[in-house]
């Protein structure tokens, strides 16, 4: 694979992006796609390596190359640095991934504080009101996107608190977005029970797919994991009446009013019947 002239090291070739800010569920759909994939295709889970589903799309040029990444290194920028040229879309499907935007901050915060690099050493309270890679960046960021989302041939809009309501439905729809329809519902169910909550805790603790992605910062600090809590409106447990309130103003001020619901998702209260991303049978 060439790298875009416009992103350095990304795929030119990927015929679909799923593309998010840090701490929406990447790792999670990732982990459930690499699944239904290697079930459906007879494909072993140890080709896809580092949970990169474009080594699929190498062994059998069938399966859609499929390119996550965090568009633009979007965690790390400034509103104002972040790019409005979507060009390298152009032609290609774009899976956007969204979450609660406040849980979506706390979520980000622990992974700045407490994961290795470059670790953020302030409060979270001063975190919320941070110009790089914080709550205006991405807030900024929905802003461009939203603009955008013509520009891809195809644009798919889903989130964490839809998958978690309802995986199987909602893996379904993503994988036929991708160009991987008709998966088989057994294949579905094993692919959401190998990423719940708890086998994806198991699989972190174990370090069993040898991948920086499922690994925590720190051990012995469960707040430093990947899988961390998985709650939705977890954010409740760590900010306050007035930090709720700011996060609140900023995006109902900022953020573009179609997707002001997805912003604050959490509230929904279908989305929160289960509060944690749905147990397996």
């Amino acid at each position: 694979m060439t790298g875009s002239s416009l992103f350095p090291g990304l795929s030119a070739t990927a015929d679909v992006y799923v593309l998010s800010f840090p701490k929406c569920g990447r790792t999670w759909l990732r982990l459930l796609m690499a699944k239904a994939i290697s079930l459906s295709w007879g494909l072993p889970m140890e080709m896809c390596r580092d949970l990169r589903l474009e080594e699929f799309s190498a062994a059998d040029t069938r399966i859609p190359e499929i390119t996550f990444w965090h568009d633009d290194r979007v965690g790390w920028r400034t509103p104002g640095q972040l790019s409005t040229d979507k060009e390298h879309y152009r032609d290609r499907r774009v899976v956007f991934l969204t979450r609660d935007l406040r849980d979506t901050t706390v979520s980000y915060y622990f992974q700045r504080s407490l994961r290795p690099d470059n670790p953020y050493t302030g409060p979270l309270g001063q975190f919320i009101g941070e110009h790089e890679g914080s709550l205006r960046t991405c807030v900024a960021f929905w802003n461009i996107w939203h603009a955008c989302q013509d520009v891809p041939r195809s644009f798919l809009l889903t989130s964490y608190e839809r998958l978690a309501t309802d995986t199987s439905a909602e893996l379904a729809r993503i994988m036929a977005f991708c160009g991987l329809p008709g998966v088989e519902p057994e294949v579905l169910r094993e692919a959401v029970e190998f990423a719940s909550f708890p086998s994806m805790r198991a699989m972190e603790l174990s370090d069993t797919l040898n991948s920086e992605r499922l690994r925590p910062g720190r051990p012995g600090d469960p707040e430093s994991f990947k899988t961390r809590r998985g709650i939705i409106g977890g954010f409740r447990d760590y900010l306050t009446a007035s930090q709720v309130e700011e996060i609140d103003d900023l995006i109902r001020t900022n953020l573009v009013p179609d997707w002001r619901a997805l912003a604050f998702a959490a509230d929904d209260p279908v989305a929160t019947a289960q509060h944690t991303r749905k147990p397996t049978r």
